[in-house]
C-alpha cells in the first residue's frame, strides 16, 4: 500500500476507534441503563392499570380513564396480540411483576401486554406510551454515521494536509533529479522549513560539485588539445626522419582517437555549461539520413530508410548529423552483419521524431535508463573496439535537449532496440532561437 493509503487509513481508523468509543460511552453506557429504567417505570404503569381494571366495576370506562390520566393507549383484547417485528423477526421481552408474566413487545412505541381477569375472563390489556423508546438510539445511531462520512472526509483533508510538505519536498527532489539544481525549497523556523533548509544545503552543494565538474572537463579538455596539436606537428617532423610509416601511421591514429575524446568531452562541457553556439539552418532530413549512412561503414547489413521526400526542420546540420552517426554506429558495433539497421522519420506534436532502430539483442531493462548517462556502457568492457568511454550517447542527449527536442531508448518487442530523437520544427525559446545561418547561443533548461 502507498504511503498516502497508509496514512489516510490510520487517519480514518483512529477517527472510527473514536466514533465506536463514543457510542459504546453513549448507547451502551447511557442509552441501555436510560431505556432499561424506563421499561421498569412503564411497566409499574401497566401493572397498576391492570389491578385498577381487574377491580372495578366497569373495566372499559376505568381503562379509558386512566388512560386520559396517564395519558396513554389503553385497550382490552381476548386474543393475545402478535409479537412485533423487529429486523424481519417477531420479538418481544418477558417480565415477571407481582406473580403476572408482562410482555414487552419490541416495536416503535414498545406497548406491554398484562393478561388480566375481567369478569371472570381471562383478557390482554394492551398499554402503549406516546414516547417511542427507541427513537434515541436510532437517532444516535445515525448521527454516528453521519459523523463517520464527515471522519472519513476529515481524514481526507488532514492527510493531504500532512502530506503536503512531503509532496513539495518530492516534487523538488524530481526537479533536481531532471536537472534543475537551482531549484530550491522555502525555508522557516518549523519542521518542514528546517527540511527545505537542509535540502538547499545539500542541493546548493550537489550544484556546486556538479558545476566544479564540468568546468574541471572542460578546463582539462582545452588545456589537452595544446599537447595534441604539438604532438601531430612532431608526427608530421618525424616523417623527415625517415622513421618507420608504419608506426608513425598508428601513433597517428591514436592522437587521432585521443584528439576525438578531447573533442567530445570539450563539447559535453561546453552543452553543459550552455556557451555552445548553434548553427541553426533548414535541414533536408533525407539528404541528412544519406550523409550519415554514407559515413558509418555498415558493412553488406541491409538498411530500411523510411523518411518521406520534402522532410525539413530548422536544427544546427553538423550536430544533428553527429547524433545520428553516433547512433548508427552504436547499431553497427552491437549486431551482427545480418541484422537489418533502420532509420526512419515520423511526424510528430508540431515536430520530427528520428528513430535509429534495429533488430539485435536490445539492452537490458537494468541499464535501458542509464544509457544516456556519461561514462556508463551496457558492457563492462571499455575498449575502443568494443564502445570507448560511453560519451557518445551522452552528447546525442545534450545536443537533441540543445534544440528543445527529447530522447527515448526502449527495447523492440520483436527484439533489439529502438531510439526515438524528437525534435521541434522551430527550436523552442528556451533551447535556442537564431534565424538559419546564425549563430545562437544554447541555454540549458
Amino acid at each position: 500500500m502507498r504511503f498516502t493509503g497508509r496514512l489516510l487509513l490510520a487517519h480514518f481508523v483512529l477517527l472510527m476507534l473514536t466514533i465506536l468509543g463514543a457510542w459504546a460511552v453513549v448507547g451502551g453506557g447511557v442509552l441501555h441503563s436510560l431505556i432499561g429504567n424506563l421499561i421498569e417505570e412503564r411497566a409499574d404503569i401497566a401493572l397498576y392499570i391492570a389491578e385498577q381494571v381487574e377491580s372495578a366495576d366497569d373495566p372499559i370506562a376505568e381503562a379509558v380513564a386512566l388512560a386520559s390520566a396517564l395519558q396513554v393507549e389503553v385497550r382490552l383484547t381476548s386474543e393475545e396480540p402478535p409479537p412485533g417485528k423487529r429486523r424481519g423477526k417477531r420479538s418481544a421481552q418477558t417480565l415477571e411483576r407481582d406473580g403476572r408474566t408482562l410482555r414487552i413487545i419490541k416495536s416503535r412505541r414498545s406497548p406491554i401486554l398484562v393478561p388480566v381477569m375481567v369478569q371472570g375472563v381471562e383478557k390482554w390489556l394492551v398499554v402503549r406510551f406516546p414516547v417511542d423508546l427507541e427513537a434515541p438510539p436510532r437517532r444516535a445511531g445515525g448521527g454516528l454515521i453521519i459523523l463517520a462520512g464527515i471522519a472519513l472526509l476529515g481524514a481526507i483533508i488532514a492527510a493531504r494536509w500532512t502530506l503536503r510538505p512531503l509532496r513539495t519536498a518530492s516534487d523538488a527532489m524530481h526537479q533536481i533529479a531532471a536537472g534543475d539544481l537551482g531549484h530550491r525549497l522555502p525555508e522557516g523556523g518549523d519542521v518542514t522549513g528546517q527540511m527545505g533548509e537542509t535540502f538547499n544545503r545539500m542541493a546548493a552543494r550537489v550544484e556546486g560539485l556538479v558545476a566544479d565538474q564540468r568546468n574541471l572537463m572542460a578546463a582539462v579538455s582545452h588545456e589537452l588539445r595544446t599537447p595534441l596539436a604539438r604532438m601531430r606537428l612532431q608526427l608530421e617532423l618525424l616523417g623527415d626522419t625517415g622513421a618507420d610509416p608504419s608506426r608513425i601511421r598508428d601513433i597517428e591514429a591514436e592522437v587521432g582517437e585521443v584528439d576525438g575524446l578531447v573533442e567530445e568531452l570539450l563539447e559535453s562541457a561546453r552543452l553543459d555549461q550552455g556557451v555552445l553556439a548553434l548553427h541553426l539552418e533548414s535541414v533536408d532530413l533525407l539528404d541528412l539520413a544519406a550523409e550519415a549512412l554514407g559515413s558509418v561503414d555498415l558493412g553488406e547489413r541491409p538498411i530500411c530508410l523510411s523518411i518521406p521526400v520534402g522532410s525539413h526542420l530548422t536544427a544546427d546540420r553538423k550536430r544533428l548529423l553527429r547524433c545520428l552517426t553516433n547512433l548508427l554506429s552504436n547499431a553497427v558495433r552491437y549486431t551482427a552483419a545480418e541484422v537489418e539497421v533502420t532509420l526512419s522519420a515520423i511526424p510528430e506534436d508540431h515536430g520530427v521524431r528520428l528513430v535509429v532502430s534495429d533488430r539485435g539483442e536490445g539492452v537490458s531493462a537494468e541499464a535501458l535508463p542509464r544509457l544516456f548517462d556519461p561514462f556508463f556502457r551496457a558492457e563492462a568492457s571499455r575498449s575502443r573496439v568494443t564502445g570507448g568511454l560511453g560519451l557518445g550517447l551522452m552528447l546525442v542527449r545534450q545536443i537533441i535537449e540543445a534544440h528543445g527536442g527529447r530522447i527515448v531508448a526502449e527495447n523492440q518487442a520483436g527484439g533489439g532496440l529502438s531510439v526515438g530523437m524528437w525534435l521541434p520544427m522551430e527550436p523552442i525559446p528556451s533551447a535556442t532561437q537564431a534565424a538559419p545561418g546564425q549563430e545562437s547561443s544554447v541555454s540549458r533548461s
